[in-house]
């Protein structure tokens, strides 16, 4: 019927749903970025194999390692491509490989030895590594044609050596990419540890212990991902805009407003920041309590109250050795300051609240002009009536 599409044909049903793996596509700036890398990244990789010092025999580059490359300059992210993963898993096939074509006369039972033993080192040493089957199969035939076997090995170690001196140089010189891709570092006893939003490493280990099995994904991107859909989620299942839930600033400072007006107009307001504009309304910073007190330092003769009254006394004089007005100390929209448009969805807003020290979230138009401000407590409010209104409406139906 015309103004229709007819449904998919049996077999194009049968390739989506068991031939095509259903990955994330890459944008076309992605894939010319991989190839770029993996031009370069081989040549640098032959380069450093022409000048090692030594035999030509131990120097020559393995087809094995070609397969590394796509995985090193196509997902350099991947467990799979992680330095560990890349020596362990090639070297250790590598051994196995020499010494099943050492130790056993039949060709074929010596490669499906080699191959299987490579796998369960591989999966018990946590350096799975795909080519490392190749590499099993490349050294069973080295053995088995009798070729020396230090030679085979030398030739491996300085392939893979290449190999991550180019994945290091070439990864590390594109935008986004991070190799390698090491762990994040684990908080001192007494140091703060950063927030999170709900889901931690430990949760996704758990995850991944139940599920018992290999995802080709590091715990990092995994958070990463589940982060991204979650905002994607909540701004299509929320439709509010920051200019929609916006109030109003009870009252805004100015660059050049003493500290004591500020301290007074926070009182006053029973504020815990307030937003800093210029002449014409746009947002200059934001300044808190926390600015305050970052300007107290605790002393052991003299107590902070009086620290806090010095600071906010005027000092006479065109000089002084403290901070006198509230640009001084606020913090600066140029200097970290996060900010939302009028337009951008509350799942930013809230992803910012959240993830952030800012007890005050300004608000601006597209000239950049104070329009509102959104606080924690009047997120959670936000949010606590829209479940709220969500429940009744499905109560109803």
């Amino acid at each position: 019927m015309d103004g229709q599409r007819s449904p998919p044909a049996p077999l194009t049903r049968f390739a989506r749903r068991y031939l095509i793996a259903d990955a994330a596509p890459l944008s076309r700036a992605e894939r010319l970025r991989s190839a770029l890398a993996a031009l370069i990244g081989l040549l640098i990789y032959e380069a450093v194999l022409f000048v090692a010092p030594v035999a030509p025999e131990a120097r020559r580059a393995l087809a094995p390692l070609g397969a590394t490359a796509v995985i090193l300059f196509t997902l350099p992210h991947s467990p799979l491509a992680q330095p560990w993963s890349v020596a362990g898993g090639l070297l250790l096939p590598a051994l196995t490989g020499l010494a099943c074509g050492t130790w056993i006369s039949s060709p074929f039972l010596a490669a499906a030895v080699a191959v299987g033993l490579s796998v369960g080192m591989m999966g018990w040493l946590r350096c799975i590594h795909p080519p490392g089957g190749a590499m099993a199969l490349v050294m069973t035939a080295h053995a088995l044609q009798g070729q020396d076997a230090g030679t085979g090995l030398a030739a491996v170690g300085w392939n893979v050596l290449a190999m991550l001196i180019a994945a290091t140089a070439v990864n590390n010189a594109l935008p986004g990419r991070r190799y390698p891709l090491c762990s994040p570092p684990v908080p001192q006893p007494g140091q703060p540890r950063p927030p999170t939003s709900g889901i931690s490493q430990p949760d996704l280990a758990a995850a991944l212990q139940e599920m018992d099995t290999y995802l080709d994904v590091s715990e990092d991107d995994l958070t990463e991902v589940f982060g991204r859909a979650a905002r994607h989620a909540f701004h299509r299942h929320v439709l509010l805009t920051c200019g929609a839930i916006a109030r109003p600033a009870p009252v805004s400072l100015s660059f050049a407003t003493d500290l004591n007006e500020a301290w007074r107009l926070m009182r006053i307001h029973r504020a815990d920041a307030l937003p800093v504009v210029d002449r014409t309304g746009r947002l200059e910073g934001v300044l808190s309590l926390e600015d305050f007190l970052r300007h107290v330092e605790p002393a052991e003769t003299t107590r902070v109250g009086d620290k806090v009254r010095r600071l906010l006394r005027p000092t006479p004089g065109p000089s002084s050795d403290k901070p006198e007005v509230v640009g001084q100390i606020m913090q600066a929209a140029r200097h970290g300051l996060r900010m939302v448009r009028e337009s951008d969805g509350i799942a930013l807003a809230a992803e910012i609240l959240s993830s952030t020290g800012q007890t005050l979230l300004p608000v601006v138009d597209g000239q950049g002009r104070l329009t509102g401000v959104i606080s924690r407590p009047h997120m959670t409010a936000v949010l606590f009536r829209h479940e709220a209104l969500a429940y009744v409406r499905n109560d109803r139906l």
